[in-house]
């Protein structure tokens, strides 16, 4: 990205920093994360106490949470569950205690089941470590003994999947989510199995044992979309499979066998790094470029649990989650994990406060930013806008909106694609702001660049992209597509449907996709085509049969409504406009939904953008004022036009950027 967003999102990052919100940092250090005991880590107290006087100041990302001084703190804290959480949680019990607390702290690595299990049903630990949110026959558990789980959340893990440095049949691809499941089903012996290039040797497995966070996650990510809900049935029943609770009992495990196969969390690979390898999933490797654009496959949310009850009779267990939540962020990454997002942590922070029946701490800020009011009665002059078919419904209600509530200028709004309108914006100048459902390209920066502007990102929602087949198709059950299948439905090699799945009928594969200058063009090759075919995934596309391109979105709903063998894909938004003449597929098992985009469960979703320039915004101030209202009333409206919102960390940044632009 050009130098000066990044010194846009820099200044973002230092004033949500100075209001309280936790800046996430762009990319992790190396792990130093502290590996998990094979049953139950006591961890003592320092035998002095540090010579300390004051509260520590709280760092930038403090948020909303009173100061807490851990020399004043006394009396012993009992943490038990995930091991995936366990390594974060001691290295936040360490630095407690490196800053004066001098009780004790007792973490046991027993996995997220066995945790719930002592806090709900035992009622014999203060906070529960869980690598999965709590189950509702958890929840009822703690309430026949009198205890309400409070939900924090701390951080973010990539799962990993591990083999054998000696595995070189498995290419920098990796594996599909589909190939992952069955090499730890009953229904594959052999490596040769899956692929016959591969060995005709057994395939070792290594898996968390099912009390693990790890385990429940696993089944429901990558086995039950497979195997029809009864994943952990199929995996239980795989011969040579080694079940352990403890973490580096698997990296033994895989890395002294090379037919070995495994699962744990990203930090423990990170840890032992030097004896593994790690495999991307569909194409793409656990990073945390990938892991926060919702890129991997396989990522999860980690949290602490506790009970108000508890926190008010022992409140050294409130002062060691306060402490927690303010500096969780300046560890997580060293730890080998990825911090949660700013909106994630500020809830962590207000539930904390409504356990304790407290408000936020003084001079605590939003991290949200005001712009200032626009008032639509006195906006003149008109705005043009251009670019993406997916983006355009959007704009159309906002500038809808803009109208009614008194703008009485024309805003003319061409939907043309995410390239064209890039095209129109940096190189013909033409338009003043530019609709796109992806990133601009450094290419299109440098075209901007040439007739003197600088292009001004504004994140406004998330679109999750459609797959789509008519309703006379019922082979495709409700597990949908694997991408694997999604990607071969959309290539040359296939020509019949019968070519991806005998089952299915021995008719042309009818193919509806964007053109190629629409950014859900661009994502669909990104995301489906080319993990499949080795980065070739374009050609892959337009070289297949019974293929029609089309910028409007409407003639692809014709298209598969019109055709029993057809499959498309769009934004979603079309999908719903459209809902009765059309089926859309789950992918990888999970269907489009708000909950399923928002968790980050669905395969195919993607940010939505405006973008604008700076001397455009001061040159014609109605731009600036639509843009204005555009970023305040967006989230009235989003998902009324079938969208969903974006995060409000995004949001944040892009009122940041149009403050910056201002010189406000």
């Amino acid at each position: 990205m050009r130098h000066w967003i990044w010194a846009v999102l820099l200044a973002t990052a230092l004033l949500v920093s100075a209001c309280g919100g936790a800046a996430t940092p762009a990319a992790p250090a190396e792990s130093a994360a502290t590996a998990a005991p094979a049953e139950v880590a006591v961890t003592e107290a320092p035998t002095e106490a540090p010579v300390a006087e004051a509260p520590v100041a709280a760092p930038a990302g403090a948020g909303l949470l009173p100061a807490v001084n851990p020399l004043e703190v006394t009396g012993d804290i009992i943490v038990a569950g995930s091991s995936t959480v366990y390594p974060l949680t001691e290295r936040m019990a360490e630095r407690f205690r490196d800053e004066g607390y001098a009780g004790n702290i007792t973490i046991d690595s027993i996995g997220t089941g066995a945790g719930f299990e002592r806090f709900c049903v035992a009622g014999e630990s203060d906070i529960s470590n869980a690598s999965r949110p709590i189950k509702d026959s958890e929840r009822e558990s703690c309430r026949a003994i009198g205890r309400e789980p409070v939900e924090f959340r701390v951080g973010t893990d990539a799962l990993a999947v591990v083999v054998n440095p000696a595995n070189d049949w498995i290419g920098e691809e990796g594996l599909t989510r589909a190939e992952l499941a069955r090499l730890f089903s009953a229904e594959v012996t052999n490596w040769s199995d899956v692929n016959p290039a591969w060995p005709n040797e057994p395939v070792k497995r290594f898996s968390p044992g099912t009390d693990s966070g790890t385990f429940d996650y696993f089944i429901e990510a990558v086995m039950d979309p497979a195997f029809d809900k009864k994943g952990e049935e199929a995996l239980l029943s795989a011969a040579n499979l080694q079940l352990s609770e403890d973490d580096n009992v698997l990296v033994q495990g895989v890395s002294g066998d090379p037919y070995a196969i495994g699962y744990f969390g990203f930090a423990y690979f990170e840890e032992n790094a030097g004896k593994l390898r790690d495999l991307a999933i569909e194409g793409v490797a656990p990073t945390a470029d990938t892991v926060n654009a919702g890129e991997y496959a396989l990522a999860r949310p980690l949290f602490i649990y506790s009970d108000a009850g508890v926190m008010a009779a022992k409140p050294q267990v409130a002062a060691f989650i306060n402490f927690y939540l303010t500096y969780v962020n300046d560890e997580v990454i060293d730890v080998g994990y990825f911090p949660a997002s700013d909106e994630a942590l500020t809830t962590a922070q207000q539930n904390w406060l409504t356990a304790m029946g407290q408000t936020a701490a003084a001079g605590a800020a939003s991290t949200g930013v005001e712009l200032p009011e626009v008032n639509p009665l006195a906006v003149s002059g008109d705005i043009i806008v251009a670019g993406s078919s997916t983006v355009y419904p959007l704009t159309e209600r906002m500038a809808e909106r803009f109208r009614d509530e008194g703008y009485a200028g024309n805003i003319t709004i061409d939907s043309i694609g995410t390239g064209a309108g890039f095209e129109r914006f940096c190189v013909a100048g033409e338009s003043d702001i530019s609709n796109a459902s992806r990133p601009i390209k450094e290419s299109e920066i440098e075209s901007c660049r040439a007739i003197g502007r600088e292009p001004v990102e504004f994140r406004v929602g998330t679109d999750a992209l459609a797959v789509v087949v008519n309703p006379a198709n019922d082979w495709i059950g409700e597990e949908g597509l694997t991408l694997a299948e999604l990607a071969r439905l959309f290539s040359a090699e296939v020509t019949n449907w019968s070519d991806v799945n005998p089952a299915w009928p021995n008719e042309p594969v009818k193919r509806f996709s964007p053109g190629t200058d629409s950014g859900t063009f661009d994502y669909f090759i990104e995301a489906v085509m080319d993990p499949a075919f080795d980065k070739k995934g374009e050609e892959a596309l337009l070289s297949a049969a019974n293929l029609q391109l089309s910028e409007d979105d409407n003639v692809l709903v014709q298209g598969v409504s019109g055709d029993p063998y057809a499959i498309g894909y769009f934004g979603f938004a079309y999908f719903e406009e459209n809902a009765s003449q059309l089926r859309d597929l789950a992918i990888e098992g999970v269907a489009p939904t708000a909950d399923t985009v928002n968790a980050g469960e669905y395969a195919l979703a993607r940010p939505l953008f405006i973008y604008s320039d700076a001397g455009v915004m001061a040159a014609k101030p109605q731009v600036a004022a639509f843009i204005n209202f555009y970023l305040t009333y967006v989230n009235d409206e989003v998902i009324d036009v079938g969208y969903f919102p974006a995060s409000d960390e995004a949001l944040t940044t892009a009122k940041q950027n149009w403050l910056a632009a201002m010189g406000q």
